[in-house]
């Protein structure tokens, strides 16, 4: 259950440059919208952002998606997404208690000294983007929680659908195949 400081922006899922809209108006079929941190759909946006902003893609080479995610919230309106994901320039993980090399703190002084580690032109074009993706949203450091990254749906090994019986075709009289435009084979 990693906690994130990312350097970046908010994105709403609503709204006319909205993720949801995005999504739709860009044709990504299998992108999950509630979820863009899932790596399908990372790539299928990353990609998409690439085509459609090509001038200020290629000075964020390390852009993410991050999501807020809490797995023990399941009554709430957003348990299932929150309303924004956050579109990252920088993401650093702040490690699980006992992982080996794990960044247990973040001095915030240096945080704001060295910052995102962005070029001048980098930190434009991400102004640029937020401009055009979310415009308004204020751009920082922000720390993220998210239970469970993956997010996966436990699977049951058990068949849950019920056979279909197979039951013979229907013929209908001719009368009304001859009505409705249709070819008796027999």
């Amino acid at each position: 259950m990693p906690v994130y400081m990312v350097h970046g922006f908010r994105w709403p899922r609503a709204g006319f440059t909205g993720i949801r809209v995005y999504v739709v108006l860009h044709n990504l079929e299998d992108a999950a919208a509630e979820y863009l941190q899932q790596p399908l759909t990372s790539q299928l946006m990353l990609d998409s952002l690439k085509q459609t902003n090509a001038d200020v893609m290629s000075k964020l080479p390390d852009l993410q998606f991050i999501e807020q995610y809490d797995p023990d919230d399941t009554t709430s309106v957003e348990a299932v997404s929150k309303p924004y994901a956050f579109v990252a320039a920088k993401v650093m993980t702040l490690g699980e208690p006992g992982e080996p090399g794990a960044n247990l703190s973040w001095n915030t002084e240096e945080l704001d000294r060295e910052g995102a580690g962005l070029s001048e032109s980098g930190q434009e074009a991400l102004a640029q983007l937020r401009d055009r993706l979310a415009p308004g949203e204020k751009i920082g450091w922000w720390l993220v929680y998210n239970g469970d990254p993956a997010r996966e749906y436990p699977h049951s090994d058990e068949e849950e659908y019920e056979e279909i019986e197979e039951k013979p075709t229907m013929r209908l009289p001719a009368a009304l195949t001859k009505l409705f435009g249709r070819r008796n084979d027999n």
